[in-house]
């Protein structure tokens, strides 16, 4: 059975052992105790500390913060065993920054993974560094394909896809408080408006995946002429709706690559 090591177990650490612990001898190594005691209790996660860590597995994913990466690496290094696979889910941080600190010929996988990984209804993007083999891709599609769904990219679109997978599911909670709020304001009560808005949503998602239609297409079957959602859509379309999500995505993009190192 494949030894997979996660260094820390916060949201997505956690989702990923909780998605994997089945399939794979899962070592976790958490600073907090509580957060160790319940990956313990709950997901079979075995606790240690990093050398054995590093020591022990044969696959490595680093879930901690970007700017808590550099000082883990130094301390990393020097127990790692020859040819462990790193896969990082940091955002910003390239292949090589991670060649840098762990010497050249470190094979390593960048992993961008979203939110619904919590429910093994993620999306992750995955892309290899130069040292990295095929078969490494491999194992790591295996991985995280137990929280959702993979693709694997060349690494220049890595912070295009932080934009959009990424960041994107902030976007569609940012519409639902919108959408509710709004709903409320017409003057329905908040449990009414919440199943409205709920099940509209899952509706019409469930309706473009499974019509396989465009949904510029659908949204035109839905408006009539001179009718209520036309007079909606207006609105959205007389404050530049489309220009102001595209400008959206294309701040986090810049701003990801403001933070690759």
């Amino acid at each position: 059975m494949l030894k997979l090591g996660i260094i820390g177990g916060g949201n997505m650490g956690m989702a990923i052992i909780s998605r994997t612990f089945k399939q794979y001898s899962i070592m976790v190594c958490e600073k907090d105790p509580a957060r160790t005691a319940l990956l313990k209790k709950n997901f079979r996660a075995v606790a240690v500390d990093l050398p054995k860590l590093a020591a022990s597995s044969d696959v490595i994913i680093l879930a901690v913060k970007p700017q808590d990466m550099e000082s883990l690496l130094a301390e990393l290094k020097n127990s790692l065993k020859p040819k462990t696979l790193i896969i990082s889910i940091a955002a910003g941080l390239t292949t090589l920054f991670f060649e840098k600190h762990l010497g050249k010929k470190a094979p390593v996988i960048r992993a961008m993974p979203n939110m619904p990984a919590q429910i093994g209804e993620g999306v992750t993007a995955l892309c290899k560094s130069s040292q990295a083999t095929a078969k490494d891709l491999q194992t790591a599609v295996k991985v995280f394909n137990g929280i959702g769904e993979t693709v694997i990219v060349e690494e220049k679109m890595m912070d295009s896809i932080t934009a959009v997978s990424g960041s994107g599911p902030a976007y569609v909670f940012l519409f639902i408080e919108c959408f509710l709020k709004a709903a409320e304001k017409s003057g329905l009560k908040p449990a009414i408006a919440k199943k409205l808005v709920e099940s509209t949503l899952l509706g019409s998602t469930n309706l473009y995946l499974q019509s396989r239609e465009l949904a510029g297409d659908l949204r035109v079957k839905v408006t009539s002429k001179g009718g209520t959602t036309q007079a909606a859509l207006d609105i959205f379309l007389d404050n530049n709706f489309e220009k102001m999500f595209i400008d959206a995505v294309h701040a986090a993009q810049s701003r990801a690559r403001q933070l690759a190192r």
